[in-house]
């Protein structure tokens, strides 16, 4: 036993002294990848569930992406990114419950979340007093409560709000329907700047003749819409709702013929499904014509079709573009700790900072929100004419103003 002892020991010896002249004394141990848990909070129940589920798949899918290529190199570690969904359902205490899990029992630095101000108010509250980053995934009553501001250190909005498209749109309008003026606007209560609406629309020789506010959930619009044609517009706009579909639906049901403006990011291919061939004439959409997808999109596209069974949710390359963003911001940070993060989407204010699925991107909203933590980057505008999506390209939306 003793001489066996021995011989394991010179074996054991050559082999320390054969490591150490092959990988020297100094090299270093692959170390254990660590997790980096997000959070995200969208309506994954309710009325716009697909919304919220699609939203959520897609930020998820693009961190299979990074998972798969190996994870981010931070400051010297390896992260493997894990998103933690939970149910926002479109109410702010249900939404301050399941961020307080979030950042407390899950330990996540980073939560995205939102669509209604009040629910971005409450995530924000909560990430705030843990020192986690708010990245507002969407919002459609910017400057309320809920958004970016100099007062708000830990929010960052991802998105471009759809009122940043009003100008675009209103300009697009103009161009392809010169005769059409008076316009009715057909808004959700969710604080939208209808005052902000009416001085663009006048810029552009365009009379806001009447507005209509509905209540988050409703599902019946033929009250609204008997009342928008009575004042006898040329133009219908949806504001900001992911039920514009069912809006158009009802408007040419009661008759309207005029044009509509969609200015939420719903897939025109989605308004057309719902509203059919012959009542798809004259919309304005600026959701994106999935049939000129980039290769950013394009690849969302094909990770949906491997994991999910159901169709691709054309809104899923919003939040898809968004975590392309978010780790960006990362890689710039060299970091995952929210200040560091913070600080650097401060930095990428120059043309071209960033690269999103729409194209290149950088950090705006100063002028307009007093600090520049708004994405500004290219947004689709569609045009659906007799029951056929023609695809207009891309424009800048207006942050600043």
């Amino acid at each position: 036993m003793k001489g066996t002892a021995k011989r394991f020991a010179v074996v054991a010896l050559c082999l320390l002294i054969s490591g150490f002249f092959v990988f020297g004394a100094d090299s270093p141990v692959q170390a254990k990848p660590k997790t980096l848990k997000v959070g995200m909070l969208m309506p994954i129940s309710g009325p716009i569930s697909v919304v919220g589920v699609g939203l959520t798949r897609a930020v998820e899918l693009y961190f299979d992406k990074v998972n798969e290529e190996g994870g981010l190199q931070l400051g010297g570690d390896t992260y493997m990114l894990k998103l933690l969904p939970e149910d926002s359902k479109l109410d702010p205490t249900a939404s301050s419950t399941a961020a307080k899990k979030l950042v407390y029992k899950d330990g996540c630095k980073f939560v995205f979340g939102a669509i209604s101000p009040a629910v971005a108010a409450a995530i924000y509250q909560v990430c705030a007093k843990a020192k986690a980053l708010h990245l507002i995934t969407w919002i459609d009553a910017p400057g309320l409560p809920g958004d970016v501001s100099p007062k708000k250190p830990y929010a960052v909005r991802l998105c471009i709000s759809s009122d940043a498209g009003w100008e675009p749109d209103y300009s697009f309008l103009r161009e392809k329907f010169p005769e059409a003026r008076k316009l009715f606007i057909v808004a959700p209560n969710v604080g939208l700047p209808l005052e902000r609406a009416r001085k663009l629309a006048k810029e552009h020789g365009l009379e806001v003749v009447g507005h209509e506010i509905w209540d988050l959930g409703t599902q019946d619009f033929l009250p609204y819409y008997t009342k928008a044609l009575a004042a006898k517009p040329d133009i219908i706009q949806a504001m900001c709702s992911a039920q514009a579909g069912y809006q158009l639906r009802t408007a040419r049901q009661l008759g309207y013929k005029g044009v509509f403006i969609s200015d939420a990011p719903t897939g025109p291919a989605m308004i057309l499904s719902l509203v059919g061939p012959e009542g798809s004439s004259d919309v304005i959409s600026n959701g994106m014509d999935m049939s000129h997808a980039t290769p950013s999109m394009k690849e969302c596209m094909d990770r949906w079709k491997k994991k999910y069974k159901e169709p691709f949710f054309s809104d899923a390359i919003i939040t898809w573009s968004e975590a392309e963003v978010f780790v960006q911001a990362l890689k710039k940070a060299n970091s995952v700790e929210p200040e560091k993060v913070v600080a650097a989407f401060d930095s990428m204010t120059a043309p071209d900072s960033f690269q999103t699925a729409f194209g290149p991107g950088h950090m705006g909203g100063a002028n307009r929100f007093g600090v520049n933590r708004v994405v500004v980057r290219p947004m689709p505008i569609s045009l659906i004419m007799s029951g056929k999506i023609e695809f207009e390209g891309f424009r800048m939306p207006v942050v600043d103003k």
